[in-house]
């Protein structure tokens, strides 16, 4: 098995539903509200907050068994490619390892308004996250995140601009 940047997460359930509802926990206990109730404040290296909303959950680790031909429609309940990265999410945003493409691009949303999203790419995994900037543009909403393959990588790379690269800084 290759080494990862990050350790993957492997929860056990004794059902699918289960399962997602662990991986559900999770997601919101790291990035929602903590099991007291307070709510979870996330920033990006930059310190800019980045919002998430437990409704992302559904759509952020699940996936199309055929993103090409699929449209977004995702027929995975639950991608465990996804889910086992569920806390590589904050790592990316911190930068804390690897080289991290920061991109961006103008993307239609579902009412047909143009949004800025923001894109990291994770080059060494091959993993996004994207992110949606908000009116104020000094915070994010978090809308998903994935392992990509090289061809989808390219047409993310076409389709949008490079702000910068992090490099891991080596240590001393």
């Amino acid at each position: 098995m290759a080494e990862h940047l990050w350790p993957l997460l492997r929860l056990k359930a004794a059902t699918d539903e289960e399962l997602k509802e662990a991986y559900r926990k999770v997601f919101i206990e790291t990035y929602v509200q903590s099991h007291d109730g307070k709510q979870i404040v996330v920033t990006d290296r930059d310190g800019r907050r980045v919002h998430f909303n437990p409704r992302n959950f559904d759509h952020a680790f699940s996936e199309s068994s055929d993103y090409r031909f699929n449209y977004g429609d995702h027929d995975i309940p639950l991608s465990m490619k996804r889910a086992r990265r569920i806390l590589w999410i904050r790592e990316v945003l911190a930068a804390s390892k690897g080289t991290i493409e920061r991109r961006h691009q103008m993307r239609k949303d579902s009412r047909q308004r143009l949004r800025k999203r923001r894109t990291l790419i994770v080059v060494e995994e091959k993993y996004v996250v994207v992110l949606e900037e908000r009116d104020d543009r000094r915070e994010f909403d978090f809308i998903t995140a994935f392992p990509a393959d090289s061809s989808y990588l390219e047409k993310i790379r076409r389709e949008s601009v490079l702000v910068d690269t992090q490099k891991e800084k080596p240590q001393s």
